[in-house]
């Protein structure tokens, strides 16, 4: 699936497409995900550290997806032109989202390039019970 990560503490926050998102627990409900160890948001998913899973819809993903893939400048605002919401946990909702899990880290292991952030999910919510989730396949697992 196609997501975007966001994530804030204090006067900081960050944002990233996720591709790499996969469930891993049911008791409590929880999944990882993969992000690259030179991710500016890197460093606000340590444990403890609440985040933002925003579900992308099939089809109008491509608006979302292009504005978090371009790089951004130190300082420089992720979310200017995007319409967001804080959730209860503080963090950045998409309300292009088809639906958004407020989560905290559990726990991360490193994995060669990227760190691998097991996260339990607090809360949630579907914002398009219609919608389909966009998905990205690869032909090839050598790059994104």
């Amino acid at each position: 699936s196609l997501s975007i990560v966001t994530a804030t503490q204090g006067d900081v926050s960050s944002a990233m497409l996720a591709s790499w998102v996969s469930q891993a627990t049911f008791t409590p409900p929880g999944f990882t995900v993969a992000v690259a160890k030179d991710r500016a948001i890197e460093s606000l998913l340590y444990p403890g550290s609440p985040f933002v899973l925003n579900i992308l819809a099939e089809g109008s993903h491509l608006g979302p997806m292009k504005h978090f893939l371009k790089p951004f400048g130190p300082g420089e605002d992720r979310f200017a032109g995007i319409d967001i919401q804080d959730a209860e946990n503080g963090c950045p909702v998409l309300q292009d989202a088809i639906a958004f899990l407020e989560c905290e880290v559990a726990n991360r292991m490193e994995c060669g390039d990227h760190w691998v952030v097991y996260a339990t999910i607090q809360n949630g919510e579907v914002l398009q019970p219609d919608a389909k989730t966009a998905v990205h396949f690869r032909k090839t697992g050598t790059h994104y």
